[in-house]
């Protein structure tokens, strides 16, 4: 196009530089010039509007990824309360039980004659006992899906213990024991729920793949420590590793190591969005007895505190 014009230009300038004015010749050439200039023009409509459309069709793909997210992201917050709620429901069975037992012994006391004031003082503090532990319990879900977006500094240590508090019982009830061992005054910087949402996803794959595998003794040993300017947690069990046919692409969205109707391939996916949003690294391998997760982050600056 602009050789064409180039062309033009130059009939143009000798048809005016002449000895003889050729009218018609210049005439001639601005009609051809209307006829280029309007098929330019035309051009620049089509490419803006192919323009127009490309950026409408990337808006909705933008979109449409930003819903998908937002989908997994519920279906992972569902799916992790589901799993709370059973824990919860194991860790109250155990006091519940013992405050019906102390009700029938409180009874069978009052019809012996055995209750004084000095026994009932024993009693309500045998009774605040196990209802503390229900109020610590509820406290514990409460915050775990409190939507707090606020970063902060927090203690890597009182995270992971307050996840095990809420699976402990199921937990043990499924033969499974922990062995923590660790740095306890490693700090992280970022959201402590979603953290504890990262914790919560490993265990509970390593549940289930321990009762997938029928595999005993069944054992989680988590570490936490400080490495080379780096705060790095790791959670190894010996439930029998994961598929190498799955392993690399573990944190990919809807990928699952469990059978159809048992796993929605979400947890790990979310575990590692959380990860990157505090900058982080998530990454697993297997060992001769079963998987090792790895998280591992930049310790913080001291401004930050």
């Amino acid at each position: 196009m602009s050789n064409n014009n180039n062309e033009l230009l130059k009939l143009l300038d000798e048809a005016i530089n002449s000895e003889e004015l050729d009218r018609a010749a210049i005439q001639d050439i601005l009609k051809q010039s209307k006829k280029r200039i309007k098929r330019f023009d035309i051009i620049l409509k089509q490419s803006d509007k192919q323009l127009s459309e490309q950026v409408h069709r990337l808006e909705n793909e933008f979109d449409l990824r930003i819903n998908h997210e937002r989908t997994l992201a519920q279906q992972a917050k569902l799916a992790a309360m589901g799993e709370m709620m059973d824990a919860v429901a194991h860790q109250w069975k155990q006091p519940l039980n013992a405050i019906s037992m102390l009700t029938d012994i409180l009874v069978s006391e009052y019809s012996d004659g055995d209750v004084d004031e000095a026994y009932l003082e024993e009693y309500r503090a045998t009774l605040w006992k196990q209802l503390d532990h229900l109020l610590n319990t509820l406290d514990e879900f409460r915050s775990f899906f409190r939507p707090d977006k606020a970063k902060e500094v927090f203690s890597l240590y009182k995270a992971i213990n307050s996840v095990l508090l809420l699976i402990h019982d199921e937990f043990m009830g499924k033969a499974i024991t922990f062995k923590m061992d660790g740095d306890e005054s490693i700090e992280l910087y970022g959201v402590e729920n979603e953290f504890k949402h990262i914790v919560l996803n490993i265990l509970n794959n390593a549940k289930d793949a321990f009762i997938e595998n029928e595999i005993k003794p069944r054992m989680i040993k988590i570490s936490f420590y400080q490495k080379e300017g780096n705060n790095i947690m790791e959670i190894c069990d010996n439930a029998g590793g994961i598929p190498d046919t799955v392993i690399a692409n573990i944190f990919k969205a809807n990928v699952t190591t469990k059978a159809e109707g048992k796993g929605t391939g979400i947890g790990l996916y979310m575990s590692s969005q959380i990860a990157e949003k505090m900058d982080a690294r998530l990454e697993v391998h297997n060992k001769e007895a079963g998987a090792c997760f790895t998280f591992s982050v930049a310790a913080f600056k001291e401004e930050l505190k």
